[in-house]
């Protein structure tokens, strides 16, 4: 409340603001600045927001995150080339978000036609979590911490049907975090410190009659992490390198088959080190592990009539790990497992055959049905070597054999140009190797239905979707469904006028097993949850020359084990003229929660900022 006048004054001052420009209409297509043979144009959006934070700074950092300062909102910079093909590039762009918020953007992109495309791209997210009474649940139960993505990729064409593509791919997270230690009663400060860098080299390009995709890349990831504080220290170090080649062919035999091959081969190798001295003593000790997977994919396709495809899938895939390690799980010796004479080591191996044949109908144009059926043998086998041998999964670690099989289908419906329907299952539960490298399950329905009503411009969309995944050996299972209907609406009576709301209601079943050292076996913990979300918004651009406004808000109540009420809405007006465009934005975002009252929030956010077109 103690901003509320500063906020005041700004806002008088910022409408006020709008009576400085004459009513002019937006700048014309044909604006912009030609220098040096190229045509110029671009934007920048600069502003400032104010905050009143009542309630806990924390939970709304989690939430929202977005603090008081100075913002660069937009930026962008592209030149077009007046005479393509002549010259070393034919398109270029520079584009900025969101600098001083939690999560910026970059990305720069060069190309000339049929020669090369060269694309780059870097992206941050500031994530803050604080978990107190879930302490025991969880490694990272509290963290503040910076991640960061850089993507460059260059693509380059010698030939009309040959690409060449070399890219490079960083990740990297850093800050801070607690983290629960046995015998302490609060959690211990930990720097995080981890990165992972990825170098590719891929080729596509046509032989006889066939099209084939090359790829290789090599992976490395490191982490850094340490605990350093009086009562306890603890240095970990994990270095990991991973090599992937790939190989895909597409081919047709006659008129009727249609060939798709794939192989892909990934070996990774790595070692851990720990250091400890809780208490002034010293503990250390390091892990290595080693791991191929393999994956063989097979497709062919028979066209039996026109309306009517045969397809056929199969796909092998194993994976294979051995590892080693002194220092987890915990030995009941503490001076061979200080002394290293303890050697803990697991082997685990997973291999797959799965199969699905399907039949594609054709009726119509505007019709298409598939249908078949999915089968999956998995084979786990997996060895420890050491104590506890609980540690190494869930309540069956050991060896596994499952046959599982089931329905898959779809359907793409369009009776009429102003109806579809798209819907697709897939209950078979197998494993994914290009997802999860475990013995997860996962079922899949999907249904998407839009109706575009007698009403112009008026359309209703209606969404299911359901997810459900379970571990066998971990009694571990998640089911998600969400139910979402939508509807937008362009009255044609007042063109720049729009409007869209949207209610979805979600429901989520998660059950797992959690080790429990009082009575030192695993217990089955519940985190069910479900909510009803509203979200809506009008807007409207022409409502006096330039001048054009923007409501929206969303509404969201979770019940069951976590019951929570979110709230926000955003009302800003701007005013479009050809010298700069002012907007003035109003938000208030709230969270009430009924378990822990002291996680609440309320906050407003007032932010005014100029844009300049060119």
């Amino acid at each position: 409340m103690k901003r509320y006048a500063i906020k005041a004054i700004l806002g008088i001052f910022s409408i006020s603001f709008f009576h400085f420009f004459p009513i002019q209409d937006v700048r014309s297509e044909d604006a912009g600045l030609k220098f040096g043979g190229f045509q110029w144009g671009g934007a920048i959006e600069l502003g400032y927001r104010f905050t009143d934070i009542d309630g806990s700074r924390g939970r709304y950092k989690e939430t929202v995150n977005l603090m008081e300062g100075l913002r660069l909102f937009d930026f962008s910079l592209f030149g077009k080339n007046l005479n393509p093909g002549t010259g070393l590039v034919d398109y270029l762009s520079v584009t900025g978000r969101n600098i001083g918020d939690p999560f910026p953007a970059a990305r720069l992109e060069i190309k000339k036609n049929k020669t090369y495309d060269f694309v780059t791209s870097f992206n941050q997210y500031k994530y803050y979590f604080n978990r107190d009474e879930n302490f025991f649940l969880t490694d990272n139960y509290k963290f503040n911490s910076l991640s960061s993505i850089l993507t460059t990729n260059l693509s380059v064409f010698p030939k009309d049907d040959i690409k060449l593509n070399f890219g490079y791919r960083h990740w990297g997270r850093a800050g801070d975090a607690g983290v629960p230690r046995l015998g302490f009663p609060f959690a211990l400060p930990e720097d995080l410190k981890e990165g992972m860098n990825e170098y590719l080299i891929s080729a596509d390009f046509p032989i006889g009659g066939w099209d084939f995709h090359i790829k290789e890349s090599f992976w490395n990831f490191q982490k850094k992490n340490k605990i350093d504080v009086p009562e306890f220290f603890e240095d970990r170090s994990e270095n990991t390198n991973t090599f992937v080649s790939t190989i895909k062919a597409h081919t047709r035999f006659g008129d009727r088959w249609d060939f798709d091959g794939a192989v892909v081969y990934a070996h990774s190798n790595g070692w851990s080190n720990i250091t400890t001295a809780p208490e002034i003593g010293i503990s250390s000790g390091n892990g290595k592990v080693q791991n191929d997977t393999y994956i063989v994919e097979l497709g062919l396709s028979y066209q039996i009539m026109k309306s009517l495809i045969l397809h056929g899938d199969y796909r092998f895939h194993t994976y294979d790990q051995d590892g080693r390690q002194n220092t987890d799980p915990f030995t009941l010796d503490p001076f061979l497992s200080n002394n290293g004479l303890v050697n803990p080591k697991t082997h685990y191996n997973l291999t797959a055959h799965t199969g699905t044949l399907q039949l594609e109908y054709i009726p119509m144009n505007n019709l298409v049905l598939r249908g078949g059926y999915q089968f999956q043998y998995r084979d786990i086998n997996q060895e420890f070597f050491g104590y506890f041998p609980e540690f190494a999964g869930g309540k069956d670690p050991a060896n596994t054999t499952q046959w599982t099989n089931g329905w898959v289908g779809s359907v793409d419906w369009k009776p009429y140009k102003f109806l579809s329907v798209f819907g697709e299952y897939k209950g078979s539960n197998t494993s994914n190797p290009y997802t999860w490298i475990s013995p997860d399950n996962t079922n899949v329905a999907r249904v998407r239905i839009k109706y575009d009503t007698p009403i112009e411009k008026l359309s209703l969309k209606g969404i299911f979707s359901w997810r459900r995944r379970t571990n066998p050996d971990q009694n571990y299972s998640v089911d998600a469904k969400d139910y979402t209907i939508a509807a937008t609406y362009q009255p044609t009576f007042i063109p720049k006028l729009s409007l869209d709301a949207s209610f979805t209601y979600e429901k989520i079943l998660d059950k797992k097993d959690i080790f429990d050292f009082a009575p030192f076996a695993f217990q089955t913990f519940f985190f069910n949850s479900s909510a009803y979300i509203y979200a809506g918004g009008i807007s409207h651009e022409g409502i006096y020359k330039g001048l054009g406004a923007r409501i929206y808000g969303s509404y969201a109540k979770t019940l069951t084990e976590n019951p929570q009420r979110y709230a926000d809405w955003n009302l800003s007006i701007f005013y479009k003229n050809k010298w700069l465009i002012p907007t003035l934005a109003l938000e208030r975002t709230y969270l009430h929660d009924r378990v822990n009252p002291q996680d609440s929030f309320d906050a407003y956010l007032l932010t005014f900022s100029l844009r300049k077109e060119f």
